[in-house]
């Protein structure tokens, strides 16, 4: 089977409810994001009203968008199972991923599958929880090299980067059959603790690095410490600059990283303001509409499956970064990456198709 992407990453289930400001307060979740035991999460399910659920993680959100733009796409992930068939909730991902238009290469652990609350107050509150359960499973060997080299390009979930001789086995072996590989880096504590790794992997194999500006800062300080020292006492500092240009010193930086050759290319995703790619010494930048969005949950994963689908359909990366816009703006009056195939049926007929883009070709 030949692919035109293959993510890999955490199969979630994603969990949203909108909750009065007592009821967000307590239910024992503190911080804005985090991580808790799974037996916590199932708690907190059986005391929420209404809920919408859908097929979560960010590679499998960039699979599920990619399908429904006309991309053959792949899925590789860990489900959860019960008496050695899938539970509720991996069923439930299954079918959406398929449905699709994904085609799904799933891994059955003795764990359940994992779960992502999504709780939104009523007065603009929110809280993110997250167990990632039998996603978090997933090894070198689930992973079969045949479906790897069938690729054209492969995503990568920054939530697996943690995950060192994981990530450098996908790597490996999508060099090794000349497969580019796109990073996204997920979230801010990834972005700095795994700024050198990630920096290694710029060097060392052809990619793709999407970030948002707050992963652009954390990444940039990680690798800049003594600049961060320096800018921890200035009350109010900012790391983009107004109209969202980056500073002259960091502009340097991101631009001298992808300076050689074709790879890497930086893509900073500035939401509701467009985004910023670095790439071959030189800079592009595109805005995008003005939306209110009612969630953005699984917005940048949007974009990156609409960027990633432009270049293979060999669009220039002004066209990438514009698609990606324009399509991300689609899902943000739904939950997560929740939306019907009739509004990208527009944008997949201006992708049409192509034989594939060579390595050598970017710009």
């Amino acid at each position: 089977m030949k692919l035109d992407m293959l993510c890999i990453g955490n199969a979630i289930i994603d969990v949203f409810a909108l909750l009065d400001r007592d009821m967000l307060d307590s239910i024992g979740l503190s911080k804005p994001i985090q991580h808790i035991e799974y037996e916590k999460i199932v708690e907190i399910l059986s005391f929420l009203p209404e809920v919408t659920t859908s097929a979560g993680g960010g590679a499998a959100n960039v699979a599920k968008i990619a399908a429904m733009l006309g991309l053959d796409t792949g899925f590789v992930g860990a489900i959860g199972s019960v008496r050695n068939a899938p539970d509720h909730f991996a069923a439930l991902f299954e079918q959406e991923e398929r449905e699709a238009g994904v085609n799904t290469f799933l891994v059955q652990k003795d764990a359940p599958t994992g779960i992502c609350l999504v709780l939104q107050g009523s007065e603009g509150a929110a809280r993110i929880a997250a167990s990632p359960a039998a996603a978090s499973l997933l090894s070198a060997d689930d992973i079969p090299k045949e479906t790897v080299q069938a690729a054209k390009v492969i995503v990568i979930d920054g939530y697996i980067l943690e995950r060192e001789a994981l990530v450098r086995h996908i790597m490996h072996v999508a060099a090794e059959c000349g497969t580019v590989v796109a990073l996204d880096l997920s979230s801010v504590a990834i972005a700095a603790q795994q700024a050198r790794n990630i920096a290694a992997y710029c060097n060392d194999y052809p990619l793709f690095l999407f970030m948002n500006e707050e992963e652009a800062e954390a990444f940039y300080y990680a690798l800049n410490p003594v600049e961060n020292n320096e800018e921890s006492e200035i009350e109010n500092s900012v790391f983009f600059e107004k109209k969202d240009m980056l500073p002259p010193q960091r502009y340097d930086f991101f631009k001298k990283q992808t300076a050689q050759d074709l790879f890497p290319v930086i893509v900073i995703k500035l939401g509701p303001k467009g985004a910023l790619v670095f790439a071959n010494g030189a800079v592009y930048r595109e805005e995008a509409l003005a939306v209110i969005p009612l969630e953005t949950t699984g917005a940048g994963d949007t974009f990156c499956a609409a960027f990633l689908a432009a270049w293979i359909r060999d669009k220039s990366l002004a066209e990438c970064i514009s698609l990606g816009n324009k399509v991300a703006s689609q899902v943000l009056d739904v939950p997560g990456t929740h939306i019907d195939r009739q509004k990208l049926s527009q944008f997949a007929k201006t992708l049409g198709s192509a034989k594939g883009r060579p390595s050598s070709a970017l710009l």
